[in-house]
């Protein structure tokens, strides 16, 4: 498939972000109170801060107006490029697969030309741009209402932090401002709740649109030669959640006007319902020619696992990319100084995490030390329960992982890993059987909570056969009683399954999921594969 085109949306709608936050803040700082014998004069303050917000408000909806328009116009051209990329390439292919034998219904094609499929076709197009358009404007409208609202929450908000002994102005206006710059302007309001910027709305609705717009306009191509059958390329660095469906061959549904009857073979449309073309999927199909396409070889269990551990790698190189962005951000807008100094220091700490899991700097498979050895009463209650209080308590904000296991041959071992892992297995076969095992997750107070356990953290439990598992991550705790009547391989299997659950819930909704893996456990908890708490 071709790449999005080269109109960078993201960055767009992030340069429009940063110049609303920074609106903001320059009223905050130019109408600073003026001190007196009695303290700060907050009710001029806010007087003067109520009349700002009304020339930022009617300034920001002149301003931005013109440039939305302009934005949308892009994302529509973009989108368009899409969808003749796909018929030209599709087109291209289908000639290039008759000249090596490949048969193709020249007569379906005439008819094609001949009828109104092309009407059909142009309908179903401009019902696409017309969405995507739509929910754009409604996210512009909502990022201008969600900085207003911000803006004002500010105002009272700062007054309210002053009198409860916040200090100086800069750090009562710190206090007031500091959720909302590390957040920044989230405006997209999901069905569950959660909030988004319009910057990764829109990245994710432009490249959902543009790969639905490529798709169908090869789809189009195929139906007018009369071919509907496709398969899953398989390709370098391949979503591991998609990777079951690589070298498999399916009657194109959805965009090509297949049906059952034209062959041996299940629907496009079952694949995607089961996590195929989730949120943000790079993996595409091809056309297939019978006896002409070669085959793809499924993915062996080995580049499974390694998709598994590229995949990870990149979500908490993502993860500490936006932690390093939202701590930049609170260093160039807060007032105070030991505020700035604080969240620069922080912003470099994140950034130095995202260059070791992006594999700059470091080493970047890690390793884990096994620290102390200890007799441990495992049938004492009040100990285990006090044993595991103190490590939670310790490395519930650890910049690196670190494990506990509570074993019932009568000892305690204590590991220390690095920021992406640490190997419990250290502690030995013997040492797991039965025992309970936790592990912290590293964040950071601001941030709180990270996310559940992984993939590799239920099919490790599985396959040692441990009793249960907590995971910490800030102030909170997440256990499951690890199953011991499933293999190592089902493990992995019903772990999987649930995630494609959860992808295909996003998929339907184009709803990107904050944390995964909590939602994997859920999952599986529902399912009945485990027991699953919420400390």
């Amino acid at each position: 498939m071709a790449s999005v085109a080269d109109y960078d949306v993201r960055a767009a709608f992030s340069a429009i972000e940063e110049e609303l936050i920074a609106s903001m803040m320059r009223n905050l700082a130019n109408h600073r109170a003026q001190e007196t014998a009695e303290g700060i004069q907050w009710s001029q303050w806010q007087v003067e801060q109520l009349a700002a917000l009304e020339r930022y408000k009617k300034r920001n909806r002149k301003r931005f107006g013109g440039i939305f328009s302009g934005i949308n116009a892009r994302i529509e051209r973009a989108i368009a490029v899409q969808h003749a990329a796909g018929q030209a390439g599709q087109e291209l292919s289908i000639l290039q697969a008759a000249k090596t034998g490949a048969k193709i219904d020249r007569a379906a094609k005439q008819a094609a030309l001949e009828g109104s499929f092309h009407d059909i076709n142009d309908r179903k197009f401009n019902a696409l741009l017309r969405a995507t358009t739509q929910d754009m404007e409604k996210a512009e409208h909502a990022i201008l209402r969600r900085a207003n609202d911000a803006y004002r929450k500010v105002i009272f908000n700062a007054q309210v932090y002053a009198n409860t002994g916040a200090g100086t102005y800069e750090k009562a206006v710190d206090m007031a401002t500091r959720d909302f710059l590390r957040s920044g302007i989230q405006c997209v309001v999901y069905k569950d709740g959660s909030r988004h910027s319009l910057a990764d709305y829109a990245d994710m609705a432009l490249r959902t649109a543009s790969k639905r717009a490529y798709l169908q306009g090869e789809g189009e191509q195929r139906q007018a030669w009369g071919i509907s059958t496709v398969i899953v390329n398989k390709r370098g660095g391949a979503c591991p959640k998609c990777a079951r469906f690589c070298g498999k061959v399916f009657i194109d549904d959805v965009w090509s006007g297949g049906k059952a009857e034209d062959g041996d073979y299940p629907l496009l449309s079952s694949a995607i319902q089961m996590g195929l073309y989730h949120p943000r999927c790079k993996d595409a199909h091809s056309t297939f020619f019978p006896g002409v396409t070669e085959v793809d070889q499924p993915w062996t269990p080995a580049e499974l696992e390694q998709l598994e551990r590229t995949e990870q790698r990149q979500q908490r190189q993502q993860h500490a990319q936006r932690q390093a962005e939202r701590y930049d951000r609170l260093a160039q807008y807060s007032l105070d100084e030991e505020n700035r100094e604080r969240y620069a220091n922080l912003a470099d700490k994140w950034k130095l995490t995202g260059q070791r899991q992006s594999g700059k700097i470091g080493d970047t498979d890690g390793y884990t030390t096994l620290e102390d050895v200890a007799p441990f009463d495992f049938n004492d209650g009040a100990a285990v329960r006090k044993v595991r209080n103190d490590f939670a308590e310790q490395h519930k904000f650890s910049p690196i992982e670190h494990g506990l296991v509570l074993s019932p041959n009568g000892k305690k071992y204590s590991l220390k890993g690095w920021e992406a892992s640490v190997n419990t297995d250290l502690a030995g076969a013997d040492a797991l059987e039965g025992a309970i095992v936790m592990h912290n997750h590293p964040t950071t107070p601001e941030i709180g909570f990270y996310d559940s356990f992984s993939r590799q953290d239920f099919v490790s439990a599985v396959k040692a056969k441990t009793a249960m598992e907590i995971v910490v991550s800030g102030e909170c705790q997440q256990a499951f009683l690890t199953p011991q009547d499933i293999s190592p391989e089902d493990a992995e299997a019903l772990y999987n399954q649930a995630r494609y659950a959860v992808m295909e819930r996003a998929f339907q909704t184009d709803k990107p999921v904050e944390y995964q893996q909590l939602e994997v456990m859920r999952e599986l908890n529902r399912m009945g594969v485990l027991k699953f708490f919420e400390l």
